[in-house]
């Protein structure tokens, strides 16, 4: 590409309408559905999150979500809960793109998709010290997202919004010298109130 028409480009960009954009600040209570590992159990996850998403045109926009999850976790012996591995804590931040099919309408459904950085606290409890198997660390990882929802519009500033969010993650936890791969892959469904601006 010819620097002439790369700077077509970027004046075009830069000129898309200013009344275009805006910005959504959300707050969520959230759960999220966690698979079994055979071996490992653990509760559905229920916590909070915020969001901030800024529109580059009517249509698409980005966002930037935090959540913080927590989940009663467990070790199956035979099948049985026999062994309580505490409470572990999740905090899956995510930047997503998302298309919004009717941004001025007062429902306006959005699909998107992005990344996502699976933080979390490892398991510690002393029945998992009196079981000789210690404290189990979970993998970090970061992962990809699916997204999608919809805003109900109140007023010019204030909205509700309904959001599920599919995060395939997988990871390695270690204890006591041996690793197995959990299957988490939560899907978090989400409802809050976005101040609009």
């Amino acid at each position: 590409m010819r620097i002439r028409d790369l700077l077509a480009l970027l004046l075009s960009l830069a000129a898309l309408p200013l009344a275009a954009q805006s910005n959504d600040l959300g707050l969520w209570y959230s759960s999220a559905r966690l698979k079994d590992t055979p071996g490992f159990a653990f509760n559905d996850a229920t916590g909070y999150g915020i969001s901030y998403n800024h529109f580059w045109t009517r249509a698409l926009s980005t966002e930037l979500t935090a959540h913080w999850l927590r989940a009663d976790a467990g070790i199956e012996i035979g099948g049985v809960r026999a062994i309580d591995a505490g409470r572990m804590e999740m905090k899956p931040i995510s930047a997503d793109v998302q298309w919004h099919f009717a941004r001025r309408a007062m429902l306006s459904p959005y699909a998107g998709a992005g990344v996502t950085f699976m933080r979390r606290d490892e398991l510690s409890n002393a029945d998992l010290d009196a079981a000789g198997i210690g404290a189990i660390e979970i993998e970090r990882k970061i992962t990809w997202n699916a997204n999608a929802g919809v805003n109900i519009g109140i007023s010019r500033t204030f909205a509700v919004g309904v959001d599920a969010k599919y995060i395939p993650y997988e990871p390695d936890a270690n204890a006591a010298g041996t690793t197995e791969k959990l299957t988490f892959n939560p899907l978090l469904f989400s409802a809050g109130v976005k101040l609009r601006w």
